[in-house]
């Protein structure tokens, strides 16, 4: 069951202090919710408008999983403190673009997995490999389930078989696998450095800064919501909880549930 926190508490910083709310929002799961196709997954222009909303009052980013062009053709980039694609690879801050340096390195090294990946794992019906610039969604939400256990079995042998395997790792999400860079490109380092950012605005003239608000719904999501908790913030989390959230993470239960929430906060 899910505990819908008053939207006046993600005003509040939990450590007294007096930092103001900055927002961290996953996209598929979190703000919209999933669809049978990940190339259907969209916001509605309610929730459009009300993010830009949001975005005109407190700092806001978007963190996803999604490649830096898919995301950007879901988002009103302008609007926004900070956008992040492709786990954490690429970040998007005050008109300039950050690249983690190991996933520059990884995004060289992809494409010959990628071009195995879609040869052998596609031959799967409902398989859809999905590659980005610096990793690679293999979704399965489509494929009948007898034949799940197949489509694992050979995408960790073709993973067995990569010859850059040591640069990069396998994680699963919700009825998705993601082949992503090794070595600290991770949603909750992408919080971090955004909120380094934040840090350094010289508005802020010696103010006491910002408490992350991080919202998501899946694996990856995971590290961010805790690291957002272990900064003195609040953790969102949409949907059933997992094993390792921390405890002080407060449990939502759909994306709709957390947008009742960011429109009270306007």
């Amino acid at each position: 069951m899910g505990f819908r926190p008053s939207p006046r508490t993600l005003l509040i910083d939990p450590t007294g202090q007096g930092r103001s709310p900055a927002l961290f929002l996953d996209f598929d799961g979190t703000l919209a919710p999933l669809s049978p196709s990940p190339s259907e997954v969209r916001l509605s222009e309610t929730h459009v408008r009300l993010l830009c909303r949001l975005a005109d009052r407190y700092p806001t980013f978007v963190i996803s999983g999604r490649g830096e062009a898919d995301l950007l053709s879901r988002l009103p980039p302008a609007d926004l403190a900070g956008i992040s694609g492709d786990h954490g690879a690429v970040r998007l801050l005050a008109g300039e673009r950050h690249l983690h340096p190991r996933a520059q390195q990884a995004g060289a090294l992809l494409p010959e997995f990628v071009a195995r990946a879609k040869s052998v794992l596609e031959a799967i019906p409902g398989i859809v490999v999905e590659p980005k610039e610096f990793s690679l969604s293999v979704h399965y939400r489509a494929v009948d389930p007898k034949r799940i256990p197949e489509a694992s079995a050979l995408l960790r042998r073709l993973f067995g078989e990569f010859s850059a395997r040591e640069m990069f790792r396998i994680s699963e999400g919700k009825m998705v696998w993601e082949v992503r860079p090794e070595g600290g490109v991770t949603k909750e380092e992408t919080l971090d450095f955004f909120l380094g950012a934040l840090a350094s605005r010289p508005e802020r003239d010696g103010g006491p800064g910002y408490f992350p608000v991080m919202a998501g719904d899946d694996t990856t999501d995971l590290g961010a919501v805790n690291r957002a908790v272990e900064r003195g913030g609040i953790g969102l989390w949409v949907g059933d909880p997992p094993a390792g959230l921390d405890p002080a993470a407060r449990v939502l239960v759909s994306p709709d549930a957390l947008w009742e929430i960011l429109q009270g906060l306007l």
